[in-house]
């Protein structure tokens, strides 16, 4: 065989990521978090760029006159402007008010601390009792045992008892419990319900209850069943948990939403926050340095380098704004009917429908709506709830898994309690109303709903 080498053209396409770009698709996949913690971090290494918290406003000196850098040729069809005054997304309709003024929120054992700071009770006994209180988890409950605590603090056990029922009997009813019974027993003592059928169905009964088996209680203690719904329902009012309504130690993560629709007559309006598109700026006083003709070389290639990075950034931060807000108004344009009538008039809807809108390609769409938020008249949805597949019900129409999931919820609704509808009988209903779907999805939806099945939806009074 004879080998020979020759030179030739191909022609071929490929997709070539510059850094610019692939820099822009992370920017635009990040969160509002996300994002806040990227600029915090390029600007503690590139003191070219800040963040532009004032608003510059008529007849305000600019300082952009005069510095020597073509922002349209770095920006191009990005639409970037320095003055945030020229674009209508960063109006700020936000007055002043205490409301907008967040503290921090107490935590359980600062909040008990207190209550033990107002006692009347020796050192020694208070000194017993801020230890078992810092040894409470967030849910309120008490992590080691008496006989520990006593060889730790070298004081007897009675002393730690009687501490202990001290902290019991302190706000929030439950707290200072080492099992589940005992916290539900605390609590209906302090309401002052604490008779020998309510004890004994807690000590007892408790999973029976957990799984809806009020006919066994019922023949085992001699009791009505009505009697024992009656508890039942008492029981299930009580909060297993006493310490989670506060702030814990690893924090509560809020939601923010990174658009807002508003209603505005018949038409809906969408906004940007400020916190989905930070302004940025270049530095002024670099900007002047910049300009100073005597600058030395390696200072001027520098900030050169620091400028060019900075606006990348800047430029990023622009398109991921641009890019959020077609998403958004797509999103609206096919979601009317949601946003006037709620979750059964949600629309089948797919990244492709969305990226032929806005003229982007779908792993755009999707990177714009990864960990989004959008607050509507309806709520705040994940951007990702707006993106469903279809249903399609026995005439034709489509529904979306929400539409049906509405359904199910209304059906299960207005059922008799006395005699709840199964999965199967469900379905039934759905099918007799054009919408076949199995048992099995059914059930899928209702865990999804957060409704329990049948047997423990059953009441007998």
């Amino acid at each position: 065989m004879k080998l020979k080498f020759e030179a030739g053209l191909d022609q071929s396409q490929r997709i070539v990521i510059v850094p610019e770009l692939k820099q822009a698709l992370k920017v635009l996949q990040y969160s509002s978090d996300e994002l806040y913690n990227f600029i915090q971090s390029e600007m503690e290494q590139n003191p070219l760029f800040e963040l532009c918290e004032e608003v510059r406003r008529i007849g305000q000196e600019n300082d952009d006159a005069d510095f020597p850098v073509d922002w349209k040729e770095y920006f191009g069809s990005a639409g970037y402007h320095d003055d945030p005054d020229n674009t209508g997304y960063y109006e700020d309709e936000r007055e002043f008010s205490y409301e907008n003024i967040v503290c921090r929120d107490v935590t359980l054992h600062e909040y008990l601390l207190e209550q033990l700071k107002v006692l009347n009770i020796s050192q020694t006994d208070k000194r017993i009792a801020a230890f078992i209180i810092e040894n409470l988890d967030d849910n309120g409950y008490l992590l080691i045992s008496k006989h520990e605590i006593a060889c730790i603090l070298n004081t007897d056990r009675k002393s730690v008892f009687r501490m202990l029922h001290l902290v019991q009997t302190m706000d929030p009813p439950g707290v200072g419990a080492r099992s589940l019974r005992e916290c539900m027993l605390i609590q209906l003592a302090r309401m002052g319900k604490l008779n020998p059928t309510v004890k004994i169905i807690v000590l007892e009964h408790l999973n029976d209850i957990a799984h809806n088996r009020l006919a066994l209680i019922s023949r085992r203690l001699a009791v009505s069943i009505q009697e024992v719904q009656r508890i039942s329902d008492l029981i299930r009012s009580l909060e297993p948990k006493p310490g989670r309504k506060f702030a814990s130690a690893r924090g509560i993560r809020y939601i923010t939403p990174d658009v807002t629709v508003r209603k505005i007559g018949n038409d809906y309006h969408i906004s940007i926050e400020e916190h989905t598109a930070p302004r940025l700026r270049i530095n002024r006083v670099y900007r002047k340095i910049l300009q100073q003709s005597n600058l030395d070389p390696g200072v001027a290639e520098y900030i050169r380098m620091k400028l060019n990075r900075a606006l990348c950034i800047i430029k990023a931060v622009e398109q991921r704004r641009n890019t959020i807000i077609k998403v958004s108004m797509s999103i609206v344009k096919h979601q009317r009917e949601f946003l006037d009538n709620g979750p059964r008039e949600l629309k089948p809807l797919s990244l492709q429908m969305v990226a032929h809108d806005c003229g982007l390609h779908a792993s755009t769409v999707s990177r714009a709506i990864d960990n989004k938020y959008i607050q509507t008249p309806r709520g705040i949805y994940d951007m990702k709830y707006f993106f469903t597949g279809p249903v399609e019900t026995e005439d034709g129409l489509e529904m979306t898994a929400e539409g049906v999931k509405e359904i199910i919820r209304s059906i299960i609704a207005d059922e008799d309690i006395r005699k709840p509808l199964s999965d199967q009988k469900i379905s039934e209903v759905l099918r007799e109303k054009g919408i076949a779907i199995s048992r099995r999805t059914v059930a899928k939806y209702r865990k999804q709903l957060g409704i329990s099945n049948s047997v423990l939806r059953k009441r007998y009074c």
